[in-house]
C-alpha cells in the first residue's frame, strides 16, 4: 500500500489526537504536521526540547514524536516530564523516536519506555502505521467510558489496510 492510496480519500484515522512532535530537522516537522493534520490529528511542532518542556505546560499530547539527537540537549528532561503527566492523569502517553542512529544506539532509551522507534529516513507507511497502533495502544491502556465504547464506530481488531480502503 502507497501513501498515494491514503490521500485518494479524506480518511481522518486520527481524528482528535494530539501529537506533540520534536525534531531539530524542520523538513521532517514540516512533513508529519501535513500528513498528521491531514489525516485529522491536531499537531504542535518544535525543534528543540526545551521548547517542548514549554509547549507541556499548555499541551498534553496523547503521542510523542520525537528525535533522539539534540546538539547541546538531552531528550531525558522531556520523556520524564511526559511519564510524569501521565501519571498525573492517570494515562499513558506513548512516545515514538524518530533518528538516524542505529537500533543499538536506541537499545538505551527503549529501555526507558519507547513504545515504537523508526530510523530515518523513515518509510511514511511505516510511520502512519506505527503511530495508528500507539493509538490503539493508547485506547486499550485506557478504555473508554460505557457510552463512549458505544458511540464510537468499532475499530479496534481490524486490519490496518481495511481501516483506509
Amino acid at each position: 500500500m502507497g501513501i498515494a492510496k491514503i490521500y485518494s480519500a479524506p480518511i481522518r484515522i486520527l481524528k482528535d489526537v494530539q501529537i506533540l512532535i520534536v525534531d531539530n530537522d524542520s523538513d521532517s516537522r514540516y512533513l508529519y504536521t501535513l500528513l498528521l493534520e491531514d489525516l485529522g490529528a491536531n499537531v504542535k511542532a518544535t525543534g528543540s526540547v526545551g521548547q517542548a518542556l514549554r509547549f507541556l505546560d499548555r499541551f498534553v499530547p496523547d503521542i510523542l514524536i520525537s528525535e533522539i539527537k539534540f546538539r547541546g540537549e538531552s531528550v531525558a528532561p522531556l520523556m520524564q516530564r511526559l511519564k510524569d503527566l501521565a501519571i498525573a492523569n492517570s494515562s499513558t502517553i506513548p512516545i515514538m523516536v524518530t533518528s538516524t542512529c542505529s537500533k543499538n544506539s536506541l537499545d538505551q532509551y527503549l529501555k526507558v519506555g519507547i513504545e515504537a522507534y523508526l530510523i530515518k529516513p523513515i518509510d511514511i507507511d511505516d510511520f502512519v502505521f506505527n503511530i495508528w497502533n500507539l493509538v490503539l495502544l493508547k485506547k486499550i491502556s485506557h478504555p473508554y467510558s460505557i457510552q463512549e465504547w458505544r458511540d464510537t464506530p468499532k475499530i479496534i481488531g481490524k486490519n490496518y489496510e481495511e481501516l483506509i480502503e
